[in-house]
């Protein structure tokens, strides 16, 4: 038994899995764009070395947070050198990495007020 109503869809219209398949159809291997062994090895040992979340939300909410990923300060496609720099990366939590990718690539929506 259905646990929702159906939902209206135009014909046409792509489901946020549909349309998050044609994205990564689209773009270049992880290790094409820089994630490669060398990236995985460095990415242990930063987290190793920093298990808390290191972004400025939450520094500035003094909250504690366990990091699940490392981000590159300085986007690799703007520094390619600094890719394996350990002082271009930071570890994050995974929401709050999401969050700032949002933010810095525009994914995110803008809101008035």
């Amino acid at each position: 038994m259905p646990t929702s109503a159906p939902k209206h869809r135009p014909p046409g219209q792509k489901t946020a899995k549909q349309r998050s398949v044609a994205f990564d159809r689209q773009r270049a291997s992880a290790t094409n764009r820089g994630y490669d062994a060398d990236w995985r090895r460095l990415r242990d040992a930063k987290l190793a070395a920093n298990p808390l979340c290191e972004c400025e939300d939450c520094a500035r909410d003094k909250r504690v947070t366990v990091a699940q990923v490392v981000d590159h300060i300085q986007p690799i496609a703007e520094r390619p050198e600094l890719r394996l720099a350990w002082s271009n990366l930071r570890s994050m939590a995974k929401t709050c990495h999401d969050r700032h990718t949002a933010r810095t690539r525009g994914w995110g929506r803008h809101r008035d007020g």
